[in-house]
């Protein structure tokens, strides 16, 4: 069941469905600049795989919107709640989110040390319904910097933007229970990635 308007239904279904695909669509783009990567980064394989975890993450979070009828307010586990589909959506994104990190530089042992403790912490604050997106959030920051250092490309820096655009739609959407701020918040907030490869791309292309 689907409690939207039509209208809304044609503005939120798709954005999610783009959420669910982008990471997978932007794979062969990666393959593309294969060898340029192997040379400037630790694992071009552990980007790929991140990529199908992203995906994987995005999965479960359509299915808790699902269970939600699609209408996200403040008590359902798609906004303020918690569910298993919600808490495994939050770990997953997370996860991809590791890979990426270690992707770029899993050659040092403080990153695998820093990875682990993230995975490890993530679960548990979503258990104790604190401080959830911390460890995403450190991961995706550390992400961001590092990128930059690696490709010197600043367009980059946009990620940072769709997570601040990501937190402002969300908080409008608990606030007003305005569905279209729903679609807003699932483009911000997967559209994040796109900008990583588009770093790539102008890296590898000047390289």
């Amino acid at each position: 069941m689907i409690d939207l308007k039509t209208k809304t239904a044609l503005w939120v279904l798709p954005i999610h469905l783009y959420a669910f695909l982008i990471p997978v669509a932007l794979i062969p783009t990666l393959n593309h600049h294969e060898l340029f990567l192997q040379e400037i980064i630790f694992s071009h394989k552990l980007l790929v795989y991140a990529m199908f975890i992203l995906a994987l993450g995005s999965s479960f979070e359509i299915i808790q919107n699902h269970k939600d009828h699609w209408f996200i307010t403040a008590d359902k586990a798609s906004g303020n709640g918690f569910s298993l589909y919600d808490g495994l959506f939050t770990f997953f994104i997370l996860f991809g989110q590791v890979m990426i990190l270690i992707s770029f530089i899993g050659q040092y042992k403080w990153i695998i040390v820093i990875s682990l403790l993230s995975l490890s912490l993530g679960p548990i604050l979503y258990y104790k319904r604190k401080l959830i997106f911390l460890p995403t959030s450190i991961i995706g920051f550390l992400n961001t910097i590092v990128a930059f250092l690696l490709f010197s490309e600043p367009v980059i820096f946009m990620q940072l933007v769709m997570v601040g655009l990501t937190i402002i739609f969300f908080n409008k959407l608990i606030a007003t229970n305005n569905q279209y701020f729903h679609g807003l918040t699932t483009l911000c907030a997967s559209s994040g990635i796109v900008f990583l490869v588009i770093a790539i791309k102008k890296a590898a292309l000047i390289s």
